[in-house]
């Protein structure tokens, strides 16, 4: 049994009471714990609430949890800085406008499914079986006429429908209605006004399974009816047999390219990303267990492979022949000839990757993240082309 003293469990009891009337050790604990906050200024659901964030941070229990919430916000930050680069990329062309667009647009849609997860499950400390306030199971209105159906019913409607998968509806309740997705409720069998349900961490003896917490779940039936996904999604399991079928290609490591362009985003409904975004990170869910939007997936098939909308060769596909002296393509092929070597002259893109692989390899720093933080700026590097270029770097 845990030895853990809870400092709201001690308190019990004495959360109305000034602190002169509160026993000597307690009153010493009070303004060691509390501080630099002074428990007569705090009224009793903030003291209360000040000892429940206590008990969180030091419990044994919520280690895990506070460990998901680290990586949790390590994630976050990482999108934040990815829109920064994006909103900052130079767009001369309507293509590359387009492209940035919706890049960002993907970006911001990530973030904002993360911050939703922070509202819903950050540091919540358990505090054991409630009710309400009076202690009484939770009223319903007899006013809404809302009918709710078990998940079984619900993913039969929509398979039958739309031939949706188990996973795609884990995505779409991930993304919640505002995004085009679903809403999930809890209890529907018992409560008229059911409480929505969300994602969040539970423990490790949850792993990295979305699928589990579903069943227990509830849909409005006359959603499921008539619901039409803003995205249709593939596992990286399935997107990994489907990119293995080609010739050469070795699926993680493309997948992992193609997210490192931003043009390819890895969702997991619970730790919101995978080690396709942090291949260093081994809490992290592997690239199988992550969801990956459809539309994406055909859009790098069809530029990157030469593929139809099927993921199928394009047969009317030929090698092009030598463009014309002067000709448009010609020029570009010449500009293109003059990047590279731009990229690989001394202070190039090329040569900063060099010297900061070269810096990691000296076992200077402890992370690939902490290398990239501190060198960056005077490689005159972003962040994340510092971190991307010692991917897959072997430890010193």
């Amino acid at each position: 049994m845990s030895s853990f003293d809870s400092l709201t469990a001690a308190l019990e009891g004495g959360f109305d009471k000034p602190l002169r009337d509160l026993p000597k050790d307690m009153q010493k604990r009070i303004e060691q714990d509390f501080f630099p906050m002074p428990w007569d200024d705090l009224s009793p659901d903030q003291r209360r609430s000040v000892a429940q964030q206590w008990d969180y941070r030091h419990d044994p229990a919520t280690e895990q949890d506070r460990q998901f919430w680290w990586g949790f916000f390590l994630r976050k930050d990482a999108i934040e800085k990815q829109i920064a680069e994006w909103e900052a990329v130079a767009t001369p062309t309507a293509s590359d406008l387009a492209q940035q667009e919706a890049r960002l647009s993907e970006l911001r849609k990530k973030l904002a499914r993360m911050e939703e997860q922070e509202r819903q499950g950050r540091g919540v400390y358990p505090e054991g079986p409630r009710l309400n306030r009076e202690g009484q199971k939770p009223s319903a209105s007899s006013d809404s006429p809302a009918q709710y159906i078990p998940y079984p019913k619900a993913i039969k409607w929509l398979t039958d429908r739309l031939a949706a998968t188990p996973e795609e509806m884990a995505a779409w309740v991930w993304m919640g209605q505002k995004e085009g997705g679903l809403a999930a409720y809890l209890n529907a069998n018992e409560l008229e006004l059911p409480p929505r349900f969300y994602y969040g961490y539970l423990g490790e003896e949850q792993g990295f399974d979305y699928l589990g917490p579903l069943m227990g779940c509830w849909f409005r039936a006359d959603e499921i009816a008539g619901f039409e996904p803003a995205d249709r999604f593939i596992t990286g399991k399935a997107l990994v047999e489907r990119w293995g079928k080609h010739p050469g290609i070795r699926p993680e490591a493309f997948i992992r390219a193609k997210i490192t362009e931003s043009r390819l985003l890895d969702t997991h409904p619970i730790f919101g990303g995978t080690q396709g975004t942090f291949p260093e990170d081994t809490s992290l869910p592997p690239i199988e267990t992550g969801l990956f939007v459809l539309s994406h997936v055909e859009e790098i098939e069809a530029s990157d492979f030469g593929t139809d909308r099927d993921g199928k060769p394009d047969t009317s596909a030929t090698q092009p022949a030598e463009p014309p002296i002067g000709s448009s393509e010609w020029r570009i092929q010449n500009a293109r000839a003059a990047a590279n070597a731009r990229h690989n002259q001394p202070g190039g893109s090329r040569d900063k990757q060099k010297q900061i692989r070269e810096i990691w390899a000296t076992g200077k720093y402890s992370s690939r993240n902490i290398c990239a933080e501190q060198e960056c700026a005077a490689l005159e590097m972003s962040f994340t082309a510092a971190r991307n270029a010692l991917k897959n770097m072997a430890d010193p």
